[in-house]
């Protein structure tokens, strides 16, 4: 899996940074980790990504927004919101937006390994 560019996550959460770049590491993904969008898009628009997972509320910039900002600078680059909290608004907007994915925390790791791997496929299919 080395061919693959690194999955990046964004949250300010320590734990929640730690147990997702564990979970992807683990399953061989090279993961760059940041505790807020600004530094999260920055880096985005920077480097080749496999996708970005982002928690939906972070301090000043939101998730979303950062979603909506990298539909418009990279919009083929996958992302995936995470959240702590059922928000149907947010998450039809995300859904309008083109969020690849939406999961509520707790998730279930292997939901997610399973939605990181779709993202692999897809990269690979474009590869090719």
């Amino acid at each position: 899996m080395s061919a693959l560019p690194p999955v990046l996550v964004v949250d300010d959460e320590k734990n929640m940074l730690v147990s997702l770049q564990a979970m992807l590491g683990d399953d061989g993904y090279d993961v760059r980790a940041v505790e807020n969008a600004e530094e999260g898009l920055e880096l985005a628009l920077r480097e080749k990504l496999l996708l970005v997972i982002a928690d939906a509320h972070l301090p000043g910039m939101s998730g979303y927004e950062l979603l909506a900002r990298l539909r418009k600078a990279r919009p083929d680059l996958p992302v995936i919101i995470i959240t702590a909290y059922a928000e149907s608004k947010e998450a039809v907007q995300a859904l309008k937006q083109g969020v690849t994915d939406y999961f509520l925390k707790p998730f279930d790791s292997e939901e997610m390994l399973h939605a990181v791997a779709r993202c692999a496929d897809q990269h690979r299919r474009l590869l090719n």
